[in-house]
């Protein structure tokens, strides 16, 4: 992404929006095992927390493998076509079927180790308290944050080792779906932008992109037959935000595969 521009992002459905909420919640704790304080390790391990207590809701292993098996089968009919890039088509059809292998591979649920540590465990009952990992509460957190980065390091890895086994998976998944949408150039009629979804494609996500240089944002609202985009300004954020009153041009893609 330019760094003159923002790109806003929209799920279409439960599947892609649970990637995207790992990718976010993994970055967030690459960022923090980065740093060396104390409290970025803590800020880390929450990280870990959220994403476990996210798996909960479902089997992401099968979600992966349904989404991988879908996105290889839609890949190989382009291979028949004209204009297609061959070599990178054949490097992310590779790519995928180690994915799939990758998946196959791994054994049991994921997370399923992380909640039979009764230290994170406590940690997880506390987090819904406000103030509730104070040093007096959790003792233990305390001393496991007095210890060197070196060690809180290893500890992180641990915990998160299956979690980032699969990130890869999901961060190529991610790729082939943001590939998939052309930027068009579109414009919000006083900051108000609709349009109906093809039922008969699999649609994925909603890419707006608009000059970091603006001072609005877009409230996106998407179901399964139209989405709607609504601008609005941001002068500050203490103030509740209004609809732009102007014509809003801004790129727009619509990823489906």
């Amino acid at each position: 992404m330019s760094t003159k521009s923002h790109i806003y992002e929209q799920p279409l459905n439960e599947r892609v929006r649970t990637f995207l909420r790992v990718e976010t919640l993994m970055r967030r704790f690459h960022y923090f095992t980065a740093l060396k304080g104390d409290w970025s390790g803590y800020s880390a391990l929450l990280g870990i927390l959220e994403v476990t207590a996210l798996l909960e809701r479902g089997d992401l292993k099968q979600e992966l493998l349904k989404e991988l098996e879908r996105q290889y089968g839609a890949l190989k009919l382009l291979a028949t076509k004209d204009g297609v890039d061959k070599a990178k088509l054949d490097l992310i059809l590779s790519k995928q079927n180690n994915a799939i292998d990758q998946i196959h591979k791994m054994s049991g649920k994921l997370g399923e180790p992380i909640k039979r540590i009764d230290f994170l465990l406590a940690i997880k009952q506390r987090t819904s308290i406000p103030g509730g990992t104070c040093n007096f509460d959790l003792p233990q957190l305390r001393y496991w944050l007095n210890q060197t980065h070196e060690q809180r390091l290893n500890d992180l890895s641990r915990w998160a080792a299956p979690y980032v086994e699969i990130e890869s998976v999901i961060e190529l998944i991610l790729y082939v779906i943001r590939d998939s949408g052309t930027p068009k150039q579109v414009v919000a009629d006083k900051g108000f932008f609709q349009q109906s979804l093809d039922s008969q494609r699999s649609n994925q996500l909603l890419r707006i992109e608009i000059p970091a240089n603006k001072a609005y944002y877009p409230e996106i609202s998407a179901g399964k037959h139209r989405y709607s985009v609504r601008f609005l300004n941001s002068q500050s954020i203490d103030q509740v935000p209004s609809q732009v009153t102007e014509d809003v041009p801004f790129l727009l893609s619509r990823c489906s595969l």
